[in-house]
């Protein structure tokens, strides 16, 4: 999902308001189109949690935001939040019934944020192969989970 900012012309894959849009990117961008101000990618995670039941089925309803960015310049503006917020609302016509996230424990603004959303800090699956992020070694995250 992207944030774009105002542009000149009707976007087929913008939705939102005339000053602000969000929505999922169909097509390539075009400086006519406004810019990028912000990211977002979800997808669904069922295959990283361990199967359940005598079966081993595979467990389903569960999406998980791998990346949020949003430009320096258009930080503490709700962008991150809209976002996020769209993707809860795709992870649900997905049928999934939670959404998860890894957050850096340094980045106070979005541990806040994610809070303030509704996350909160969970203790990973035991024999989970959740997405560990690709960072330096030291980094260290904190797994949030939220119901929607």
């Amino acid at each position: 999902m992207v944030a774009v900012t105002r542009s000149a012309g009707v976007d087929s894959f913008l939705l939102g308001n005339d000053d602000f849009k969000v929505g999922i990117f169909n097509e390539k961008p075009s400086e006519s189109k406004g810019h990028v101000i912000g990211i977002l990618t979800v997808d669904t995670v069922a295959d990283f949690l361990p199967r359940k039941g005598p079966l081993l089925q595979r467990r389903k309803g569960i999406a998980y935001i791998s990346n949020v960015a949003v430009r320096g310049s258009y930080r503490r503006q709700g962008i991150a939040q809209r976002l996020v917020s769209k993707a809860e609302a795709k992870a649900r016509s997905w049928g999934c019934r939670a959404i998860a996230l890894h957050c850096d424990i340094q980045n106070l603004g979005a541990k806040s944020l994610y809070a303030s959303l509704g996350f909160k800090c969970i203790k990973v699956p035991e024999k989970a192969t959740w997405p560990q992020p690709k960072t330096s070694p030291d980094m260290q995250f904190n797994f949030m989970m939220k119901l929607i």
